[in-house]
């Protein structure tokens, strides 16, 4: 019994940190978000959606 909830425990705190690892930053589009510092705005691929932040404040921009 104690043990499922230890696996529980781990379970819900990696789904927590993995989430917040791997956010996704927009920037452009109707409301005109940025970047936050040394990320650079790459896209929009639709018009009207925004772009995604990268990494970087230069280089190419993935596909």
């Amino acid at each position: 019994m104690k043990f499922s909830f230890v696996y529980q425990a781990i379970a819900v705190s990696v789904a927590i940190f993995s989430q917040s690892v791997a956010a996704t930053y927009h920037c452009g589009g109707p409301y005109n978000l940025s970047c936050p510092k040394g990320w650079r705005c790459c896209g929009p691929i639709i018009q009207g959606v925004g772009g995604t932040c990268f990494e970087g404040e230069t280089g190419l921009c993935p596909l």
